[in-house]
């Protein structure tokens, strides 16, 4: 993935902010003072290849906080320890280091993240969905 986007000013539209892809996925971010902000479409199914989209993360997990609102649609939540949680269209959500989230349905949210722990999950995880894509 590309440098999370940082603009220049305090205020930006939406529709000015650049639009990233990692296969079906597609998500507008944005960072200022070391956090940043996701707007994301994620496809049912997502990500391509499942667990294999976490290796090479620490514990084959994502280690990035995330704090969010899901806008509609239903993701699947699975923490370190083994439990699995629903977040559906309308909840609120914390993300604990030590996770994975899949897409149950299509999805859209809005998400808060450290923008270093961020930037460097969202690299290994484009590696590795592009591997997955490339195997078909």
């Amino acid at each position: 993935m590309a440098d999370i986007f940082k603009p220049e000013d305090l205020v930006i539209a939406k529709d000015d902010v650049p639009t990233v892809s990692m296969g079906p996925y597609r998500a507008q971010w944005v960072e200022w003072a070391g956090h940043a902000m996701a707007f994301e479409v994620v496809p049912k199914g997502f990500p391509p290849g499942g667990d294999l989209a976490f290796e090479g993360l620490p514990d084959e997990l994502c280690q990035c906080p995330h704090w969010g609102y899901m806008i509609k649609g239903k993701g699947l939540l699975r923490l370190a320890d083994g439990r699995e949680l629903e977040i559906n269209g309308g909840d609120l959500y914390y993300c604990p280091p030590g996770h994975k989230l899949f897409a149950i349905e299509d999805f859209e949210n809005i998400e808060f993240n450290p923008a270093p722990e961020a930037q460097k999950t969202m690299e290994a995880f484009a590696a590795n969905i592009a591997k997955a894509e490339a195997k078909g």
